[in-house]
């Protein structure tokens, strides 16, 4: 069954290929009125067969038992046509959408088979009536069968190739959203209560819970945004500049580490899964330097300009290999964040560098077409 976004074009088809056909019918046969005006009646009424079965909102245009009974006189209809003009075996390119477009599979393949049999009487029509004539068009009925069938199965088995690529790829992007609320947050969470458990006064305690308690808010509010694939809390309803400030001072806030943010370029609306993209980046890079990193001072740059949107999360940590990173996240042993990262990145035509050694920093760069 064809896709429904082709069904507007689909929709006047018939029209386009059956007026073709009558303009060339009248061309060619005025003044021939006993083989034209029946041909032209007939015409007709598969036009108004096609209106009034499918064009028309009536109800019950799309029960099955509708879309058989359109078939079937679509078919019949076109058929005869066929056996007064060989010229209507192009009408059958229209019935062939028809069928292509909407009976499901298997039970296509008989509306396609029996369009099959009309196209192929057309291209015999010019076939003698003698056996190797007979002969000729049987071959030709069944190599139609064959090949419009083929195309249906074809058609069949890319459709659910493409469900399948895009289970997975929706899985992938479940994957990352568990990674980018729940996951980071818990492990925030957990470094929290660590600190209050050997914090040595209770002021200290007290802000180490206080701030496991927001991580935990906030994370049951992102974990719900996800679920309902909608946009991250941070850019509800506010700029990405400004969601970019206020993850980075929470994030200061939370770990002692000053963080600046500097935005160039002239701010702009840019597309959800831009800001979506370019923000995780940024919360999945201040995570691995709290964890990583043992930073002193983090910036955070957004650039702005005509060609891409740019973000640059640099930290003077202890760095890392990033090449045996990136291997090692590839294999499947760690890593997940950068892997993640790089993937949302790249299903907004995005790509990811990043810059590391050990004992010189790391530079985490997001670049994403305007």
């Amino acid at each position: 069954m064809i896709d429904s976004r082709w069904r507007s074009v689909l929709s006047i088809t018939p029209y386009v290929v059956l007026g073709l056909l009558i303009v060339f019918t009248l061309l060619a046969r005025w003044g021939r009125w006993d083989r034209l005006l029946p041909t032209l009646a007939l015409g007709a009424a598969y036009g108004l067969w096609v209106l009034v079965m499918r064009t028309l909102p009536f109800r019950w245009r799309d029960r099955p038992a509708a879309i058989a009974v359109f078939l079937s006189g679509a078919i019949a209809l076109n058929l005869v046509l066929v056996l007064r003009d060989g010229t209507f075996g192009f009408l059958a390119i229209a019935t062939f959408s028809f069928a292509y477009s909407l009976v499901d599979w298997p039970w296509e393949l008989l509306p396609v088979a029996g369009t099959a049999v009309v196209a192929g009487l057309a291209q015999s029509s010019g076939f003698r009536a003698d056996p190797a004539g007979v002969a000729g068009t049987i071959a030709v009925i069944l190599l139609n069968i064959v090949v419009m069938c083929g195309l249906s199965f074809g058609l069949h088995r890319t459709e659910q190739s493409m469900h399948r690529t895009a289970v997975q790829d929706e899985r992938a992007r479940l994957a990352r959203e568990i990674h980018d609320t729940l996951a980071q947050g818990f492990a925030g969470i957990i470094a929290q209560l660590r600190a209050a458990e050997q914090a040595a006064d209770d002021e200290t305690r007290r802000h180490r819970t206080q701030a496991a308690l927001a991580l935990a808010q906030e994370g049951l509010a992102e974990a719900r945004r996800s679920v309902q694939a909608l946009r991250p809390t941070a850019l509800e309803q506010t700029s990405l500049a400004d969601a970019l400030s206020g993850v980075a001072h929470a994030w200061s806030a939370r770990t002692g580490i000053p963080t600046a943010v500097t935005v160039s370029g002239t701010a702009r609306p840019l597309p959800t899964a831009t800001e979506v993209a370019l923000l995780r980046a940024a919360q999945e890079a201040l995570a691995n330097i709290e964890k990583h990193a043992a930073a002193k001072r983090v910036t955070i740059t957004l650039g702005l300009d005509a060609a891409a949107v740019r973000l640059e999360v640099q930290d003077d940590g202890r760095g890392f290999d990033a090449v045996e990173r990136l291997r090692s996240a590839a294999e499947g042993s760690g890593g997940y964040g950068l892997i993640a990262m790089r993937e949302r990145l790249e299903s907004a035509a995005g790509t990811l560098t990043i810059e590391a050694r050990p004992g010189r920093g790391t530079l985490v760069r997001a670049e994403v077409p305007a």
